[in-house]
């Protein structure tokens, strides 16, 4: 049946990995959605194609960002969105194009995308930063390295993400290994990497921070603690903790990312920051400015009542009373704790039919996801993309979440013994 709108559309940049969730949350009020590839979609092809079908209008970007915008403003555009950390540079382009209210600085837009320009921002605002090299050959790797002075280092691409190509390095031979990986190579959305970024490393505690930012100010949806441990030489994750109001750090650290975004321009919408708590207090890993690419509202919701994509809805919409309602309304206490246990694979192998059922026999089980089907070969968990899976679960208690933790690892092991056959790699 035809039918004809007047009405404004909000437009989702690479609407991927946790970005699938704005398109119906939008339509669930009756927003047309227009979803618009940046560019290349790499490993999210299933998520592009599901974004394609889902929005009312799919646009491609050819290059030609000027007439993209003219498509869009005869459209109504009310908001424009990044859906994933590869549609950032573009939604800001698009939203300042556009003069939409609800938007961030545009002369900052590299800083909340590339990583060394990030850090360097945050200096020069007076933030608490990471030490810092932009190189783009052994001679200046080399340059830092004997200024620097200690190890280990990171060192990782400008403009990629999911921790990909991230090399944490205790030798000058070991960073040299890295930088000669990553000159050359693409990153996950089709970047070529010409330099990369080598750092220091943070020693401390490792918190991922979500969020809203409105009209300068910034609300907090939900924070992990994460662990990672070592796998063939890539620093993975292992688990992320719920991390609440009541636990110690929780208000320095949240405080110290409203700094960090503002000093990047970054006060509309969702942030999804990496911080590392320091003997010198939280220092900031990076920020993505969009929401949390693996993170599952509905365990948010359950646990806390609300969720980044909830409160991205409401800003978005209706900045002034979704401000208004953060500073009226008391926080939400927590009723459980919370847990994303990541399957990390340590030997490749076909797969045979995974059986995840097991899974379900340990308590407060959500969600488990296996990424293989039979047939396919499992590669070793490098970093997030290359992640197995992921199980989420709840507790009542920290000491309950903790053993049930350790079941789902007992579980995992015995998975990949009966599922992985090493003979046919």
């Amino acid at each position: 049946m035809p039918t004809l709108t007047q009405k404004e559309h909000v437009v989702i940049v690479d609407a991927y990995s946790g970005g699938r969730y704005l398109i119906p949350a939008f339509q669930a009020l009756g927003y047309p959605v227009v979803h618009v590839q940046s560019g290349s979609v790499g490993p999210f092809s299933r998520d592009n194609e599901v974004a394609a079908a889902r929005a009312d209008i799919h646009l491609v970007n050819d290059g030609d960002v000027s007439a993209l915008v003219e498509t869009l403003r005869a459209a109504s555009t009310r908001i424009v969105l990044a859906g994933s950390e590869g549609g950032v540079l573009l939604a800001d382009q698009l939203a300042d194009s556009l003069d939409l209210p609800f938007r961030n600085h545009a002369e900052l837009s590299m800083a909340r995308r590339d990583k060394f320009d990030m850090q360097d921002q945050l200096r020069q605002a007076g933030v608490a930063s990471i030490k810092q090299a932009r190189v783009t050959d052994a001679e200046e790797l080399d340059a830092w390295l004997t200024s620097h002075e200690a190890y280990p280092v990171v060192v990782k691409p400008l403009l990629s993400a999911a921790t990909e190509s991230v090399f944490v390095c205790h030798s000058q031979a070991e960073a040299h290994k890295a930088l000669d990986v990553i000159i050359g190579s693409t990153d996950l959305f089709g970047n070529r990497n010409d330099a990369a970024v080598c750092q220091e490393f943070l020693v401390g505690v490792e918190y991922v921070i979500n969020g809203m930012a409105c009209q300068g100010r910034y609300s907090f949806t939900d924070a992990w603690q994460s662990d990672k441990v070592d796998n063939h030489g890539f620093h993975v994750y292992d688990t992320q903790y719920l991390f609440c109001e009541e636990d110690p750090g929780f208000t320095e650290i949240v405080e110290y990312v409203g700094d960090a975004c503002r000093a990047l321009g970054l006060v509309n919408g969702p942030f999804h920051a990496e911080v590392m708590l320091t003997d010198r207090g939280p220092v900031l890993i990076e920020v993505g400015a969009r929401i949390a690419g693996g993170a599952d509202p509905y365990v948010v919701e359950s646990c806390l009542g609300h969720s980044q994509v909830r409160w991205l809805v409401q800003a978005s919409l209706n900045p002034v009373a979704f401000t208004q309602a953060r500073e009226l309304l008391p926080p939400v206490p927590r009723s459980q704790r919370a847990a994303y246990v990541y399957l990390i694979a340590k030997t490749e192998g076909r797969v045979r039919e995974a059986d995840l059922s097991k899974f379900l026999s340990v308590g407060g089980v959500m969600h488990i996801s296996y990424q293989y089907a039979p047939g396919d070969r499992q590669m070793i968990t490098k970093d997030a993309i290359t992640a197995a899976g992921v199980v989420l679960l709840t507790a009542e208690t920290q000491e309950e979440l903790n053993g049930r933790v350790r079941q789902v690892r007992e579980i995992e092991a015995s998975m990949y013994e009966a599922i992985i056959d090493r003979e046919s790699v």
